[in-house]
């Protein structure tokens, strides 16, 4: 009985030792995100906003009619809004990657699960789902730079 505690015991220290891994995975992946968001707004962003700006300030010196201002605006505007498009397909695009690794987690860890399976069995399901859960936290997160190299190249 007092091995069958200690086994339990264990178990329970390696859950919620997985399980703060698993945080600690998913705060790293979201900090690599946020870098690379920061990164894309100084490096990309902030120059076309500026050259948005300039060309708008432009368009009021040289237009004469409310129709010629508001073309001229809009043309400005497109390649910023083309930029911002492009930036947020890509950041979706990636999450929607990461969201199916998460998934076949899932699927995984619970492919052998029934109604009757056991409490024991259905933790082990758990831990097995956070274990690939950080390894897809990991992958995505080796794969920020390229992420970052395709959006400044596109």
């Amino acid at each position: 009985e007092e091995r069958e505690e200690r086994e339990e015991r264990e178990e329970r220290e390696c859950e919620a030792m997985t399980e703060a891994q698993f945080q600690q995975a998913v705060n790293s992946l979201q900090r690599a995100v946020n870098s690379v968001q920061d990164a894309l707004e100084n490096k990309l962003l902030r120059k076309v906003q500026k050259d948005t700006f300039l060309c708008s300030a432009k368009c009021c010196d040289t237009t004469s009619t409310r129709q010629d201002l508001q073309q001229c605006l809009s043309a400005c505007a497109q390649p910023l809004m083309e930029t911002e498009q492009r930036v947020k397909v890509q950041f979706e695009e990636f999450q929607l990657r990461h969201q199916r690794c998460i998934q076949r987690c899932q699927d995984v860890a619970v492919e052998n699960l029934t109604p009757s399976s056991s409490e024991r069995d259905r933790e082990r399901a758990g831990e097995k789902l956070r274990k690939c859960a950080i390894e897809c936290c990991t992958s995505y997160e080796k794969q920020i730079p390229q992420l970052q190299k395709n959006i400044m190249n596109s």
